[in-house]
């Protein structure tokens, strides 16, 4: 076990995360990423375009992380303010930087006029390192002072993503050199939540030296975390005791999919080709599907029908997956029907599901892909 890790904060910044206008995805991405790279992210802030309110918390944050991170602002509008922000709290001032201003006019150049508006993102604060964004107008900032190493980076999450793995990167294991974390995900469906830590007992709280446990509900069922900062294999005997409390109930691991899965489990059965037919799930089977990943061994999905009034025929295939989704009952409880016809067969089948709204609907069809994957075998 080596030392602490290094502690990470992320500011996403733009009153429409708050107003629910846009779902923060780069905070997930971000998440992953710095785990792999031995960085604990212990919190993130989603803050308004206020130039005081993202002043204070650059500076709340920097007094209490190694690594500060930031999202959004940096574009060349009156309320992108992530520059003024981080100038204010380290009492730095904002000036202009000619090679930014005339990789502005020169990129602008080839598209058309640059608006005087986009000379706000050449400016720079003399502690920032400009970061290149080929694929945008806002160059990022790196700063490292006061033992305190802050990012910025535009909101968009295709650039965002494209300077953090190529500007950000390095730049973070130059500086911190960090342990990656060793991590396993054992995901499970059809047990609920309070259920599976009851079947593990105490493995959740004790598991095992250096080693942390979580257990989170998705839509894709329950998923229990592992955790170490030594050896990948000291995850060997916690996971393993999984294993033999949740049995069948354990779908995958790490960056297994349920649509995956099931493919291969029907290809395995004798079906080559895999098609759908569902009802009252506004296609959220044929959602799942359609955005598996192409794997080794997996049956390839042609294409589903959702039945829009008495439908009931699918694209040709050798086994055609049914899921109907039956109204909630008087308790506000749901069920399914499931049925697999073809070169696998699978008499109709009924399953409860929680949730409601479009969750609901994920729910529905993951709980079918999951009773193929069960019944399919192997």
């Amino acid at each position: 076990m080596t030392g602490a890790a290094p502690r990470a904060r992320l500011l996403s910044i733009g009153s429409e995360l708050l107003a629910g206008e846009t779902i923060d995805s780069n905070a997930a991405f971000l998440g992953r990423r710095l785990v792999g790279l031995g960085i604990a992210l212990v919190g993130v802030q989603q803050l308004p375009d206020e130039r005081e309110t993202i002043a204070q918390a650059f500076a709340d944050a920097r007094a209490g992380a190694e690594l500060v991170l930031a999202t959004g602002g940096l574009g060349p509008t009156h309320d992108d303010l992530t520059r003024e922000g981080l100038a204010d709290a380290l009492v730095e001032p904002l000036t202009p930087d000619p090679a930014l201003e005339e990789q502005l006019r020169e990129r602008f150049g080839r598209i058309g006029r640059m608006p005087p508006s986009n000379l706000r993102q050449a400016l720079r604060i003399p502690s920032a390192e400009a970061l290149d964004n080929p694929i945008g107008s806002a160059p990022g900032w790196w700063v490292d002072r006061d033992g305190c190493a802050t990012a910025l980076m535009p909101g968009v999450p295709s650039e965002m993503r494209r300077m953090f793995d190529e500007q950000v990167t390095p730049r973070l294991a130059a500086r911190f050199g960090a342990t990656p974390f060793g991590v396993c995900t054992v995901k499970t469906f059809g047990i609920g939540e309070s259920a599976v830590a009851e079947m593990l007992g105490a493995l959740l709280e004790e598991p095992g030296a250096g080693v942390t446990a979580g257990i989170y509900a998705r839509d894709d069922g329950v998923h229990l975390r592992f955790t170490t900062r030594g050896a990948l294999s000291d995850l060997d005997a916690p996971v393993r005791r999984c294993r033999e409390a949740l049995g069948e109930a354990i779908w995958g691991v790490d960056d297994d999919h349920l649509p995956e899965v099931a493919l291969v489990r029907l290809a395995r059965a004798g079906a080559a080709t895999v098609a759908s037919w569902e009802a009252d799930t506004n296609g959220a089977l044929l959602t799942a599907l359609a955005g598996a990943e192409p794997a080794d061994g997996a049956a390839a999905y042609v294409g589903g029908t959702l039945d829009a009034g008495g439908v009931t025929s699918a694209p040709l295939a050798d086994a055609v997956i049914q899921l109907s989704l039956l109204p909630e009952d008087g308790h506000g409880r749901s069920r399914v029907r499931v049925a697999v016809s073809g070169a696998f067969q699978l008499a109709q089948t009924e399953l409860r599901i929680h949730g409601s709204g479009d969750q609901r609907l994920r729910r529905a069809a993951f709980a079918a892909l999951d009773q193929v994957r069960r019944s399919a075998g192997g």
